[in-house]
């Protein structure tokens, strides 16, 4: 394992270089999706709520059609923090990576599902929070609490807090023992009694018509997509919309069915 996933931090900082430039201080995060739809990937954000039967939500998922002619899509749950957003995009990307681009100068080998996901969280750790970058800010800030130090990281590279603690454990920087099973819900509550409340844990408010409700929008009125399965998909997503579509099913029904008893 520790063989592959020197690999896949290869994989990352390349990516991180290619588009990121030592001369200036930007983020990748503040770039992830621009960089990723550059490439012909369609970001779609939308509502992933958790199921009753299941322990945890779905944060996001890479689809790629068997025609390589149909656009790949990067789905990500729109109830996620911002934090978390960035760090499924940069996971779901390794995905897309690994299967469209030409990789023979890595040796990334992946035997099984569970080895694929941890590669993939490696790679999105080690591209948002470049190792170089990372370092520098964790020393600029020095002197600080750590736990002052994993909120500020966090806030620099607009991570999940775990994903920080892991990174500074990986890069040997701090003893974060004590913070090695904390959940991201514990950190958020810790930091409000540090720091105060952050817009990076709550989930980015979008516009409601998002790419994937103009999709369906789009189908419906070329008359692709009955109005009637137009309604049943934004059901969840966008009920105002839903029950127009309702309506406008329940009207072109009452119309056929007038049309059929004039032709009795």
């Amino acid at each position: 394992m520790d063989q592959l996933l020197q690999q896949v931090e290869r994989l990352a900082e390349d990516y991180y270089k290619k588009y990121i430039s030592d001369k200036t201080s930007l983020v990748i995060a503040d770039v992830l999706e621009d960089i990723i739809i550059q490439q012909g990937i369609e970001v779609i954000y939308i509502r992933l709520p958790k199921l009753d039967e299941e322990s945890r939500l779905l944060n996001g998922m890479f689809l790629k059609h068997v025609d390589s002619s149909v656009q790949p899509k990067i789905v990500i749950n729109q109830l996620d923090s911002a934090r978390t957003q960035h760090f499924t995009l940069a996971h779901e990307w390794f995905h897309y990576i690994l299967e469209s681009e030409d990789l023979k100068k890595y040796d990334i080998h992946i035997s099984s599902n569970d080895v694929l996901e941890r590669a993939g969280d490696y790679f999105a750790a080690t591209i948002l929070m470049n190792k170089d970058a990372f370092i520098s800010y964790f020393e600029i800030i020095g002197g600080q609490a750590i736990e002052k130090k994993i909120y500020k990281l966090a806030d620099i590279f607009k991570v999940p807090y775990v994903s920080v603690v892991r990174r500074i454990k990986e890069l040997g920087l701090w003893d974060v023992t004590a913070y090695a099973n904390f959940t991201e819900e514990q950190f958020i509550q810790l930091r409000e009694d540090l720091l105060g409340e952050s817009l990076l844990d709550t989930a980015p408010k979008r516009k409601q018509f998002e790419q994937f409700q103009e999709k369906v929008i789009v189908r419906e009125a070329a008359g692709t997509l009955p109005s009637i399965e137009a309604a049943k998909i934004l059901a969840d997503l966008n009920p105002a919309l839903a029950q127009t579509y309702y309506e406008k099913s329940a009207s072109a029904q009452d119309i056929d069915a007038l049309w059929d008893e004039l032709d009795e």
